[in-house]
């Protein structure tokens, strides 16, 4: 289904019956990558996936998008299916983008899941990394997405999951280069909301990787495992969906319960 956002096309998908809950997806990935999880969760739930900006079948909407902006892209989705309260679940950026909903509309979130991600910004050194890739992307895209997404997977989980990785980078690699720069540079400006996270008066959770580089695990269950109602740490890395998927299925129908 598509619906128009401030002239831009938002992509998303509705199945099942019951409490609504909406998932969304990391960076230089689409909503099919719940396609696993899907079958579990319908059962039982009112399933909402969604193409976020400059991602899948959804638009760019400008050349820098804000949390806030990908926020407001899910508030027209809610809008439009007439849901005034959802549960949210979000992947790396899809967390950041379910944190900043949250900031932006307490009232509508029942509970919000971060998967592989953070309530906090980026380090100094991670926005460098930021803007030279997005330097990078303009002459090298391709090349970028290859070396950024390999290095997600460690060599074990490489040869296991070979197809399934493919498939997911065939997928990056369809992300178009102003949507790949509009998120990297919005993430770079993301605030840290780790007051927020700690304080919210909604049920949260994370569920992380043990070897994910990219949110350290257990630099995270010290700082916000006792402010949650929900916190697991799970074998694999920052790529739980392919590298662990059926624990990660068990986790969130966990945090569901």
């Amino acid at each position: 289904m598509k619906i128009t956002h401030k002239g831009s096309t938002i992509f998303y998908t509705d199945q099942g019956k019951g409490a609504p809950i909406i998932l969304l997806h990391g960076f230089l990935e689409n909503s099919t990558m719940w396609d696993t999880l899907l079958p579990f969760l319908t059962k039982n739930y009112r399933v909402i996936c969604i193409d976020l900006l400059g991602h899948g079948k959804s638009d760019c909407l400008g050349y820098i998008h804000t949390m806030q902006d990908f926020a407001e892209s899910i508030h027209t989705v809610m809008a439009a299916l007439q849901l005034t309260d959802s549960t949210i679940i979000g992947h790396s950026m899809g967390g950041y983008v379910g944190i900043a909903f949250a900031k932006a509309y307490p009232e509508k979130v029942n509970s919000l899941c971060l998967l592989n991600s953070t309530p906090e910004a980026d380090s100094t050194e991670r926005k460098q990394i930021r803007l030279r890739a997005n330097q990078m992307a303009k002459t090298q895209f391709e090349q970028l997405v290859r070396m950024s997404f390999i290095h997600l997977f460690d060599p074990a989980s490489k040869e296991i999951y070979h197809d399934a990785i493919a498939e997911a980078l065939a997928q990056a690699l369809q992300t178009p280069t102003q949507g790949y720069i509009a998120s990297n540079e919005g993430m770079r400006l993301r605030e840290d909301s780790t007051l927020f996270w700690k304080n919210a008066s909604f049920k949260r959770g994370m569920i992380l990787g043990e070897s994910d580089w990219i949110v350290n695990a257990e630099d995270q269950k010290e700082k916000f495992a006792p402010y949650l109602e929900y916190f697991s740490i799970i074998k694999g890395g920052h790529m739980s969906h392919i590298s662990n998927s059926h624990i990660m299925i068990q986790e969130i129908v966990n945090f569901l319960e």
